[in-house]
């Protein structure tokens, strides 16, 4: 297994529906101690894991709130001892049109998307650098952060940002070890911020989709699967020589660019 004895620290993994939630199945499946960090599913999620022979807590945490990231690292250090991986999947999307959109709406998505992840960033490679650990930083973007849609001026935005923070903090860790890269889904599949509207209303977990068989590769929508493969990859020893890298993952949409 690809992460025994490793420690991954996922913000937003108690999305129901989203990829937070399949990347803390799929780093339990590959060995590593899971951390949920927030989202309203997170205690539903850490069971999950536990119950399917997994390691896994869940802590509460908003990444915009510096003392409340502080806290869920030092809870990590106290149940693990450590933190390998920080997969900083928490996101917001936000639809507002050019001219409904507020300031303040503005700043929640950047406090959010942007804000929140270096936060983490900063914490987390903190306790890295302090145990000597050479770990892994992934965020995760969109393929937004290179397109303009109209309506989500804000989203394209802070993803834009994200990718520039990508490259910084990789820049900025680089001489400890620390790699730091990020995926840009696209494809449709629910990542969690645009499947809101379909969660359930009590906290029960639906099941996750599954790809079609029959479903010709590169002809159908994504699930939060097809994301899950290069978050793993880029957390693991084959990615060592990867550092300030944007993973597009939208079954070649990029092409159209």
């Amino acid at each position: 297994m690809r992460f025994e004895n490793k420690v991954v620290f996922i913000t937003g993994g108690g999305g129901p529906l989203g990829i937070g939630r399949a990347a803390c199945l799929a780093f339990a499946r590959e060995g590593a101690a899971v951390v949920v960090a927030g989202g309203r599913s997170a205690d539903a999620v850490a069971a999950e894991v536990n119950a399917n022979g997994g390691k896994a807590i869940a802590v509460p945490l908003d990444v915009t709130v510096p003392e409340q990231v502080q806290a869920a690292v030092d809870t990590t250090l106290t149940h693990f001892n450590r933190v390998d991986i920080l997969f900083n999947n928490a996101g917001i999307l936000g639809r507002q049109p050019l001219f409904e959109l507020t300031p303040e709406q503005f700043d929640k998505v950047m406090a959010v998307n942007v804000k929140g992840s270096l936060l983490c960033a900063q914490a987390v490679a903190k306790v890295m650098i302090a145990q000597g650990i050479r770990g892994r930083i992934i965020n995760n973007s969109s393929i937004f952060a290179e397109e303009s849609h109209v309506g989500v001026l804000s989203y394209c935005v802070s993803k834009a940002a994200v990718n520039r923070l990508t490259r910084s903090l990789a820049l900025e860790l680089r001489p400890y070890g620390i790699t730091v890269n990020a995926v840009a889904p696209g494809g449709g599949a629910p990542t969690g911020m645009n499947a809101a509207r379909n969660l359930p209303d009590d906290d029960t977990l639906p099941e996750l989709p599954s790809v079609s068989p029959d479903a010709p590769p590169l002809e159908r929508g994504a699930t939060v699967w097809d994301y899950i493969g290069a978050v793993l990859f880029l957390a693991s020893d084959d990615a060592a020589y990867i550092s300030g890298d944007i993973m597009t993952i939208d079954g070649g949409a990029v092409a159209r660019r």
